[in-house]
């Protein structure tokens, strides 16, 4: 297979293997970002080749945890290249104990109450109240907050018990988080003015399209400046 031949196979190998997932959009723009800088035949490419590129990458400053992605996509691109070549005797290039550096196990920093309160004070929007209150007062991420559905609130708040909601994270675990009478308040009044819209995300753009990760980020930018 030619370069081009064998990224198109291998597109369609990620989709078949993480449909619901960014692991295709990703380990695609790490394959070419490789390919940018080492014009080698995939057969010819060696463990050194892999070397200056991840010392390139570092250099210019990339996060470790970019960087580690980057060398798994490849190890899993040589890993089908072999594979469809028929040659399982094709030498990965690709060896993790080398190439991928050992990540500090750390906390995520903290926000102070008071820096908290003043994003909120700005935030007019009931959507986006909503949404800034499930990732402060239920610890969802970002993709866990675009990816939330109507049916996946389980359970309303009454008398003592909370509130219960259905997220679904990263690897598509699902799991079940609580919410208190406070923070569900603020999602129920999106909820009743949300658009009536046939899909079924809770979070809607201007065009009435799921909200994205990348839409909430920059929203989220904006509140902080």
């Amino acid at each position: 297979m030619d370069k081009d031949e064998s990224l198109a196979k291998f597109e369609q190998y990620l989709w078949r293997r993480f449909p619901e997932r960014r692991t295709p959009v990703d380990y695609l723009s790490d394959i070419r970002q490789f390919r940018a800088v080492c014009q080698k035949p995939w057969r010819a490419v060696t463990m050194h080749d892999i070397d200056a590129f991840v010392d390139q990458q570092r250099a210019s400053g990339l996060k470790s945890a970019t960087v580690n992605r980057r060398v798994a996509a490849l190890k899993t691109f040589f890993d089908f290249l072999a594979e469809e070549s028929d040659d399982l005797s094709w030498p990965n290039p690709v060896h993790f104990k080398r190439h991928a550096g050992k990540r500090p196990r750390c906390l995520p920093r903290d926000i102070r109450d008071e820096d908290i309160e003043q994003v909120w004070s700005v935030i007019a929007s009931a959507r986006d109240r909503a949404w800034f209150a499930l990732m402060v007062r239920g610890g969802l991420c970002v993709g866990e907050v675009v990816d939330m559905k109507l049916g996946d609130v389980i359970s309303k708040p009454e008398g003592e018990q909370v509130a219960r909601l259905r997220v679904c994270g990263k690897g598509r675990k699902e799991r079940v988080i609580w919410l208190t009478a406070d923070a569900y308040a603020v999602l129920e009044d999106w909820l009743a003015r949300r658009p009536e819209n046939e899909t079924g995300n809770v979070f809607l753009n201007e065009r009435g399209q799921p909200l994205s990760a990348n839409g909430i980020e920059w929203l989220l930018h904006r509140y902080g400046r």
